[in-house]
């Protein structure tokens, strides 16, 4: 008999606690929204009596970071961003360079994996299963790409 009097009482409780959790949320949603509404009032006010500063401002930074973007240069060489300024390597690439130089002319080949430069690749296969060295085809090639 004791425990219908509890469930009783609880469920009142309950219900109770619900208005009230309701209530407060209610408040504080109230007083959340006045305190926005006035400070949100009071900024507009101030932005309106200041017009001058917030026009000019924006475009005034804007320029200032834009122009701050001119003096920035592309670098594409790898070396550069990748290896200490005055690492081994660059140093016995440059004594290697000056002592024993590459003959660039047209009638010499010389390795594109040592020297930067634009190249291009291209594979030549045959219709048939042929052999791309003999005679024949070695010619064909030469045509098309003469040295």
């Amino acid at each position: 008999m004791v425990l219908p009097g509890l469930w009783e009482s609880f469920r009142f409780h309950r219900a109770r606690l619900a208005l009230l959790s309701c209530f407060c949320t209610r408040m504080l949603r109230q007083v959340l929204h006045r305190g926005l509404r006035t400070s949100f009032a009071r900024l507009g006010h101030f932005v309106a009596s200041h017009p001058v500063f917030f026009a000019s401002a924006p475009v005034l930074i804007s320029i200032l970071l834009g122009a701050s973007f001119s003096r920035y240069q592309i670098e594409e060489s790898v070396e550069y961003l990748l290896a200490p300024k005055h690492s081994l390597a660059k140093i016995e690439r440059n004594l290697v360079n000056s002592l024993f130089p590459v003959n660039r002319s047209k009638h010499r080949l010389y390795s594109d994996l040592q020297t930067p430069g634009r190249y291009g690749r291209v594979i030549i296969t045959s219709f048939v299963r042929a052999n791309m060295l003999d005679q024949h085809h070695t010619d064909l090639i030469l045509k098309v790409f003469p040295t």
